[in-house]
């Protein structure tokens, strides 16, 4: 969707204000960014004797009331099993009624040192190693491949012997337990790095698997730089080859870096490609990639925070001004303080998304800071949070571009706080208030909702304007608006009443 292509026809659906489409003219409004509030105490540690840490490439996904983790396991110390050792990078799982305290089951399905009372589900190969993985729910795939993973695998001698090699694999399973290797496209090598965590998932949008990867370069007299890749598949065998969509610019090359020390350029690159799809909104993503300080020839301070770029069409992203973090690093000494890693997949609990993440106390070279202290933590977003459209406290205001919709009501997703106040009119494509949407009819909107309706004087039924363009002009002072948009409340009521069958 560009503004350019209308009028822009938007349905029913959410519209989040990821960069300036909506914004024909504007006035005293700005594009914010609102990171979550990060709760550091871990819902999740190292607790069993297999798990002598945590590792960064985790997974969480909701099924119903069922909250389900694929954790990553590191494990010097090997198992023995026929003689041969386990390297000690696995992967295990837990579960969970609240997503906040987490059960491990024992599965018994692979032998952890002459025991199978255990949650290990991966890999099944003696010897063999994995780093975690990132698990997505395939409804369009058979029974057998429900679930689907990827990870960089590394073979063990059997597997070598039957023409397995270390790379990027996928992996399949009928209930997330049992996995098997998925032998057909892979390892995947179409210039995509094998290390970090890549990400996957099927994209309903496009009717393709989507994937998120890491590119590595080796320019000549330079340090080794890591950016985001984009792959996609028609059947997540065939990939496409990876294609570089963001990594660090001019921007980051000229930042400033302390006196009096050989400088590494670029000083930041990016570590993990941290892609996902917003849930419940069309032609919506986010990336949350790993920004990794190297500013110092020896890699110091080889600290990771997160950042954020959002985009409507996986090729053009924009990313906030300021490049502040949108997840920061714990308090010293804690489990978050040296590097933290978001999981894929974003959590709709209620009214909010739950975005999980990794961390570890130590920097990347393991040189400062505890490496046994490691966790999985969880932060707190409100729906459609990421961005809003600010209106500060001298007020401002916004026009869309031609809209078509088909709701009956425009809701808003807003917080005014105590001293913030909105109004909406509708405007027709030539410029004149629709009568009876005019700005002098407009009811002041207040508060902090995720489901604001709008109304003019009590009224709040616009179905006689759907499927008719028309503009909506905001006017607003100490406002945010996360989102808005024009439900059809028959199809959400038949859509609840279905879904609690």
């Amino acid at each position: 969707m560009n503004k350019y292509d209308l009028p822009m026809n938007i349905g029913t659906d959410r519209q989040l204000f990821l960069d300036e489409l909506f914004f024909d003219d504007s006035e005293g409004i700005e594009i914010r960014v609102n990171p979550p509030h990060q709760d550091f105490t871990p819902v999740m540690v190292a607790d069993r004797p297999w798990e002598q840490a945590l590792g960064c490439y985790n997974t969480v996904i909701r099924e119903n009331d069922r909250f389900r983790m694929w954790y990553d396991v590191l494990n010097s110390r090997g198992r023995q099993q026929a003689g041969s050792e386990w390297k000690g990078r696995f992967l295990c799982y837990a579960e969970s009624t609240d997503g906040l305290h987490w059960e491990k089951p024992e599965l018994e399905l692979i032998s952890f040192q002459g025991s199978k009372k255990n949650n290990i589900v991966a890999p099944s190969s003696v010897g063999a190693d994995q780093q975690g993985g990132t698990v997505f729910r395939d409804d369009y795939a058979p029974a057998e491949e429900r679930y689907k993973l990827w990870t960089k695998y590394q073979a063990s001698e059997e597997d070598r012997r039957q023409g397995i090699t270390t790379g990027l694999w996928a992996m399949v399973s009928p209930d997330g337990w049992r996995w098997r290797l998925l032998q057909e496209g892979y390892p995947l090598n179409r210039g995509n790095a094998a290390d970090t965590q890549s990400v996957c998932f099927w994209d309903s949008d496009l009717g393709r698997y989507v994937g998120f990867v890491r590119i590595k370069k080796f320019p000549k007299g330079r340090q080794r730089t890591c950016s985001v890749g984009l792959m996609t598949s028609d059947d997540f065998r065939n990939w496409t080859p990876a294609k570089t969509i963001f990594a660090a610019d001019e921007r980051d090359e000229r930042a400033p870096v302390p006196q009096g020390i050989p400088e590494r350029r670029p000083p930041v690159d990016f570590y993990v490609p941290g892609g996902m799809k917003i849930p419940g909104v069309p032609n919506a993503y986010i990336i949350l990639p790993n920004a990794y300080y190297h500013w110092r020839e020896d890699a110091f301070p080889s600290t990771m925070d997160i950042r954020i770029a959002a985009s409507r069409d996986l090729e053009h992203w924009r990313q906030p001004p300021d490049r502040d973090p949108f997840l920061r690093l714990g308090p010293d000494g804690s489990a978050a303080a040296g590097m933290i890693f978001a999981t894929p997949h974003l959590v709709p609990v209620a009214d909010e998304l739950w975005i999980y993440y990794s961390g570890a106390g130590s920097d990347h070279r393991g040189q400062q800071g505890d490496r046994s202290r490691t966790g999985i933590f969880r932060a707190v977003l409100r729906r459609d949070g990421f961005f809003s459209a600010d209106a500060g406290y001298e007020g401002g205001t916004f026009t869309t571009p031609e809209l078509v919709f088909a709701g009956r009501r425009l809701e808003l997703n807003m917080d005014g706080s105590a001293g913030g106040w909105l109004q909406v009119e509708i405007v027709e494509t030539r410029g004149q208030p629709v009568p009876g949407f005019r700005l002098d009819e407009a009811d002041i909107i207040r508060g902090n909702s995720v489901e604001k309706t709008v109304t003019w004087k009590g009224r709040q039924d616009v179905s006689a304007l759907a499927g008719k363009p028309v503009r909506l002009r905001f006017v607003a002072r100490s406002m945010k608006i996360f989102s808005f948009g024009f439900p059809d409340d028959r199809n959400q009521r038949q859509a609840k009443a279905e879904g609690g069958k």
